[in-house]
This record gives C-alpha cells, sequence and structure tokens, in this order.
C-alpha cells in the first residue's frame, strides 16, 4: 500500500511539472497589417444600382457628402472609422439632426457595396 502511494504521489508530481512548464510562446513579432485605403476610395461620385437605383453618393476630401435621391437631396458631413470598414453620415432633416451607420461590405475602384445591399458603381 506504501509503494502505491508512494507511486500516485510520484505520478502527481511528474504531471503537474509536466502541466505547468508548458506556457504560451510569446514573441515579439510585429504583424503587419495592410493600410487601409478604404477612404480614398470612398471619395468621390457613385451612382447607385438595385435598391439604391436612382441615388447619386458623393463623398468629398473635406468630409462633406451629398446624397441625391428621386425625391430628396441631402448635405451634411460624414465620419470614416479606420479599421472598421464603418462611416456615418451626419444630415439635418425637417425633424432635425439625423445620422446614418454604414459599414463598407466591398469598395474598390469601380464598385461599393454597404451592409444595406446597396451597389453603387462609378
Amino acid at each position: 500500500m506504501r509503494t502505491f502511494r508512494l507511486l500516485a504521489a510520484s505520478l502527481l508530481v511528474a504531471l503537474s511539472m509536466g502541466v505547468s512548464s508548458c506556457g504560451d510562446d510569446v514573441t515579439n513579432e510585429i504583424i503587419q497589417q495592410e493600410p487601409d485605403k478604404t477612404l480614398e476610395l470612398l471619395l468621390g461620385t457613385w451612382q447607385g444600382t438595385g435598391e439604391a437605383e436612382g441615388e447619386t453618393l458623393t463623398f468629398n476630401k473635406d468630409d462633406t457628402y451629398t446624397e441625391i435621391s428621386e425625391n430628396e437631396t441631402l448635405n451634411g458631413t460624414f465620419e470614416y472609422f479606420p479599421n472598421r470598414y464603418m462611416f456615418v453620415t451626419y444630415y439635418t432633416t425637417d425633424w432635425g439632426e439625423e445620422n446614418t451607420i454604414y459599414t463598407v461590405v466591398k469598395i474598390t475602384i469601380s464598385v461599393f457595396t454597404t451592409d444595406y445591399y446597396s451597389i453603387f458603381y462609378r
């Protein structure tokens, strides 16, 4: 019985040493992300298609924007949040100051898609 206890104790010590010696490998590597070029690609005029047919969005370097649709024109400002692929438009309507939050699903030189399933082309 004494031999069994000694063997069990030795096994516990060996296992605890094995578990405690395993640790996270910490590295000092710097992970480089590609620069977020969404804002550069967003600037300019976009023509809507599909659900956004008849809409025109224009984003300017001075953070102003214009949205023209069939029955209204909105002018305001916009703010882009880098690496979140999100921008907010701020504008004033008859009901007061409002904003709309958009998530950029895809953007290239010629195609711009938002989370509202709106597709725009240059």
